[in-house]
C-alpha cells in the first residue's frame, strides 16, 4: 500500500499497516522531496550491497551535493510525471543512478542524457536522432520515453525490482535469467537471478539513493527545499535556425544554463523547421517569447566559405567572432586557411546580408557527415591499453573508419584521447555490421542474436513483426538466447 495521503493537513511521521514510519503528503506542501518521500513504495531490498552503496555515498559528500543541486532543474517535471501514472517515486530517483542528473552525461556505451538511453532502444522509444537534434538528451522528451520503457518492462515482468534489472541490461538478459532459474526449480525474484555485476548492484544501488533522500543527515549533506512547483517551461520555436548563445541571451540566461536544460543540440544549433520546443526557466518564459517575436536574433545558414580564406576573413565578412564559428563548423586548414571551399554555417541577421554564396541544408549535412561519418558527434574515450582495432570490434565499424573520421596517421592510441565514433546503430546495413548479420541464399537477413536483445527490440529494428520472426524461425516463445542465429525476411 502506497503510504501517500491526499488531503492530509500537514506533513507528519505516521504508521501505514503496522509498517515502519512514513510520510504522510499534504498536496500543500511547499517542499518537493516531502511529495518524493511521499510516494515512496518499493520494499526494502534485503542486500548487503545496498550498504556498500550508502557507504559510497557517504565518503561522497560534495559529489552528492553536486548531484541533489543537479536535480533541482528537473526533479519536479520527473516527479509529476511519475505521479500521473501510479508508479512508484524510485522511478523519480533512477536519473541518480544512471547520470547523477548530469545532462551531458554519455557512456562508453553510447548512452546519453539524464536517462541514459542508448541509441536503439531511444529509436525504438521514438526518440528521434539526427544531425542537429539527440531527443535522447532532451530531458522532457527522454523522460517520457524511460517511463513508457519501464512500464512496458513493469508489464512484462510484473515487478519493479525485474523492471528496473531489465532497464539496466535489457529484457532478454532477465529473462533468460529467469528461464534459467525456472529450468532448475530456483525462485525466480531479482535477488535470486543471475546477473551482470552492474545489475546485481543497480537496484540496491537506487535502494541507497532511497535512504538518501529519507535520511541525508546520515549521508552528511543537506537536502535543501524544492519548491513544490515547475521549474522549466516547453516553448515552441518556429523560426530560422538559430544558435544556442542566441537563445540564451533571448531569455536572458548564460549559456551554461540554456544548455543545462536543453542539452539536445549536438552542434549547439536549433535548426530551421525543427520540430522540438526549448525548455527555459517558467520566471524566464514570458520575456524570452517577447524577445523571440521582435525577431532581432542572428539567423544561421548554410554558405560557401571560398578556399584560401582564413576564419578571422570568415568572420569578419560575417560581423562574428573565429570562436563563435568554431562553435558550429569544423573547419579544414592549412596554414590557417581553408584547403578547399566548404559549406558552413554562418550567423546572417537578414537574407540580403550574405556575403558567400548561399548553400543548401543538404550540403551543410553533407559535409557534417563528411566530419563525423553521418551520424551526430559521437565520442569515446580511450581506456588504458586501447587500439584502433579494439575500438573497431567493439562497436562494431572499420578501424579505417574510425582512422578516417579522427584523421589519426596510425593505430597508437592514449589513454584519455577523445575519439569521434560512429556507432553502427541506425539502419538495417548498420544492424548488419554491428551484429554479424549476413544474407542467407533466398535474400533474407541472418541475424545472431546479441546479449540484452529480445525480439521486441530484434523486430524493430527490422521493422517487421515479432510474430513473423517467430513463424520464421519456428519459435514458441519469446525467449532468445544470445548466438542463435535467425532468419529475417522482407518483402
Amino acid at each position: 500500500m502506497s503510504p501517500t495521503a491526499y488531503g492530509a493537513q500537514e506533513l507528519q511521521l505516521a504508521y501505514v499497516d503496522g509498517t515502519p514510519p512514513s510520510f504522510i503528503y499534504s498536496e500543500s506542501t511547499d517542499n518537493l522531496w516531502d511529495r518524493v518521500r511521499a510516494g515512496l513504495e518499493l520494499a526494502e531490498l534485503d542486500s548487503p550491497l545496498t550498504q556498500v552503496h550508502v557507504d559510497w555515498y557517504t565518503k561522497r559528500p560534495d559529489y552528492v551535493a553536486r548531484m541533489l543541486d543537479r536535480s533541482r532543474r528537473y526533479l519536479f517535471h520527473i516527479v509529476e510525471e511519475v505521479q500521473k501514472r501510479g508508479m512508484p517515486m524510485e522511478i523519480a530517483l533512477l536519473p541518480m543512478v544512471e547520470s547523477a542528473f548530469n545532462p551531458q552525461a554519455y557512456s562508453r556505451s553510447h548512452a546519453a542524457g539524464i536517462w541514459q538511453f542508448i541509441p536503439s532502444t531511444g529509436k525504438n522509444y521514438g526518440l528521434k536522432q539526427n544531425l542537429w537534434y539527440d531527443a535522447r538528451r532532451d530531458v522532457a522528451a527522454a523522460t517520457q520515453a524511460a517511463l513508457d520503457y519501464l512500464q512496458k518492462l513493469h508489464a512484462d515482468f510484473n515487478s519493479w525490482e525485474l523492471a528496473l534489472a531489465a532497464y539496466n541490461c535489457g529484457e532478454g538478459c532477465v529473462a533468460r535469467a529467469i528461464q534459467k532459474n525456472a529450468a532448475r526449480g530456483k525462485p525466480t525474484d531479482y535477488l535470486s537471478l543471475e546477473l551482470p555485476p552492474e545489475t546485481r548492484h543497480y537496484v540496491p544501488k537506487l535502494m541507497a539513493v532511497r535512504q538518501l533522500v529519507l535520511n541525508p543527515e546520515n549521508f552528511g549533506v543537506e537536502l535543501a527545499d524544492i519548491p513544490n512547483e515547475p521549474y522549466f517551461t516547453q516553448v515552441s520555436l518556429n523560426s530560422g535556425a538559430m544558435d544556442v548563445r542566441s537563445a540564451a541571451k533571448l531569455a536572458g540566461l548564460s549559456v551554461d544554463e540554456f544548455l543545462s536544460l536543453n542539452p539536445a543540440f549536438p552542434r549547439k544549433l536549433i535548426k530551421a523547421g525543427s520540430q522540438v520546443s526549448v525548455l527555459v526557466p517558467v520566471d524566464h518564459a514570458e520575456v524570452f517569447q517577447s524577445n523571440l517575436d521582435k525577431g532581432e536574433w542572428d539567423r544561421w545558414e548554410p554558405v560557401t566559405a571560398k578556399k584560401g580564406m582564413t576564419v578571422a576573413e570568415i568572420a569578419q565578412q560575417f560581423d562574428t567572432t573565429p570562436e563563435r564559428l568554431a562553435e558550429h563548423n569544423k573547419l579544414h586548414l592549412r596554414n590557417g586557411r581553408l584547403i578547399k571551399d566548404q559549406v558552413i554555417l554562418a550567423p546572417l541577421d537578414k537574407a540580403e546580408d550574405k556575403v558567400l554564396p548561399a548553400a543548401t541544408w543538404q550540403e551543410a549535412e553533407a559535409a557534417v557527415t563528411e566530419e563525423t561519418g553521418g551520424t551526430p558527434a559521437e565520442y569515446y574515450v580511450v581506456r588504458k591499453g586501447g587500439t584502433v582495432e579494439y575500438l573497431a570490434r567493439k562497436l562494431g565499424v572499420k578501424a579505417s573508419d574510425i582512422k578516417h573520421w579522427n584523421k589519426l596517421k596510425s593505430s597508437r592510441l592514449h589513454a584519455g584521447q577523445r575519439l569521434v565514433v560512429k556507432p553502427a546503430t541506425s539502419g538495417a546495413a548498420s544492424v548488419q555490421l554491428a551484429s554479424g548479420a549476413g544474407k542467407t541464399n533466398n535474400g533474407a537477413t541472418r541475424y545472431t542474436v546479441r546479449r540484452g536483445d529480445t525480439l521486441y527490440s530484434i523486430a524493430s529494428r527490422f521493422k517487421v513483426s515479432v510474430s513473423e520472426i517467430k513463424a520464421w524461425n519456428k519459435l514458441h516463445s519469446n525467449n532468445v538466447q544470445a548466438g542463435r542465429q535467425l532468419t529475417i525476411k522482407r518483402s
